[in-house]
């Protein structure tokens, strides 16, 4: 009976991860990082490695939920709001296009929840299970690789949360309200300038006509009090699905590719709802790769040279001048 459960257990595992998520989603609740967390711990306890679980993820999930209080401390600081670069940076990559407003005019219908609202808006609230879920995937069959995930996980995040701070960007959705410039910032003003006329934040719309009430975050709420609206570049819903394909196809490879199908339709959400440019998602493929090299090729050479190094060192003079002229 157990073997036959052990041969069924990566399916039994994917209908429960399946399962929570759909009920989630359909009472219209966040899966935040603390509900993603305790979502895993009952798949390491169906797995039957709840304390193994406790010792290599702990450590990690304490990190994310850190970082998730600390990240309305990026709007303490003066640096100015930036606006106006997103919105050239899109036309110059799209002809002249914005491709938020473009898909808006095509798409969408205020009032009314079409098939593609909700397609967005779930790709969208799947913002910290799917990258959680992936690192599952690789503590499951590579805990060595699924270390690096997490110290690389974290770097980007720490790289991101720095730029928020030093580059405050306005998304589409806000650029789209009437703004006043007020010394650093931005506020809604009937006096202001619509910067990106013809968006709107289609989150907060298809939450409203979603199929039940919007329930936010249940039991932790007072985790998530505020949040930065300004936090645009780079696009954590575009680093973090790149970050954790590059690690998948490191273990899995090839099929690893499917997860572009993810990637794909993520882009598709947040610029059609628009919570991004599209920009923000190129800056965020960056940030990922950027963070993958350091990781898993930087930090291992510098390792290498300096172990090199202090052998070198280690050797008295007399027999590493030997050593040389011997070679030669």
């Amino acid at each position: 009976m157990l073997a036959l459960y052990r041969r069924f257990m990566p399916l039994i595992l994917a209908l429960y991860v399946l399962g929570v998520a759909a009920g989630f989603l359909y009472l219209n609740m966040r899966l935040t990082v603390e509900w993603v967390a305790i979502v895993l711990f009952f798949a390491a306890v169906l797995s039957g490695r709840a304390l193994l679980f406790v010792r290599d993820w702990g450590v990690f999930i304490a990190v994310l939920l850190a970082w998730q209080l600390a990240s309305p401390l990026a709007t303490q600081f003066a640096f100015p709001w930036h606006v106006q670069e997103m919105i050239d940076a899109d036309k110059l990559m799209f002809f002249g296009t914005v491709p938020a407003v473009w898909l808006q005019q095509h798409l969408a219908h205020p009032g009314t929840l079409e098939p593609w609202d909700v397609f967005a808006a779930v790709m969208y609230m799947l913002h910290f299970l799917a990258p959680l879920l992936a690192g599952f995937a690789l503590w499951m069959t590579n805990r060595s690789l699924f270390r690096r995930f997490a110290i690389t996980f974290v770097v980007v995040a720490l790289a991101g949360f720095a730029t928020y701070i030093t580059y405050p960007a306005v998304p589409p959705w806000m650029a789209a309200e009437p703004l006043q410039h007020v010394h650093n910032y931005y506020v809604t003003s009937p006096r202001g300038h619509v910067y990106l006329p013809g968006v709107q934040n289609l989150f907060s719309s298809i939450a409203s006509n979603w199929y039940n009430p919007y329930h936010g975050t249940i039991f932790f709420a007072q985790l998530h009090l505020h949040y930065d609206q300004v936090a645009a570049v780079p696009s954590e819903h575009a680093m973090y699905p790149l970050l954790f394909f590059l690690f998948l196809r490191k273990q899995f490879g090839r099929i690893a590719y499917l997860a572009f199908i993810y990637i794909a339709a993520l882009l598709f959400s947040i610029t059609y709802m628009g919570q991004h440019y599209l920009i923000d998602a190129v800056i965020g493929f960056a940030y990922a790769l950027a963070g993958y090299s350091l990781v898993m090729h930087g930090a291992p050479a510098c390792r290498r040279w300096w172990i090199a190094r202090r052998a070198r060192v280690a050797v008295p003079a007399p027999l590493r001048a030997m050593a040389e002229l011997e070679e030669a």
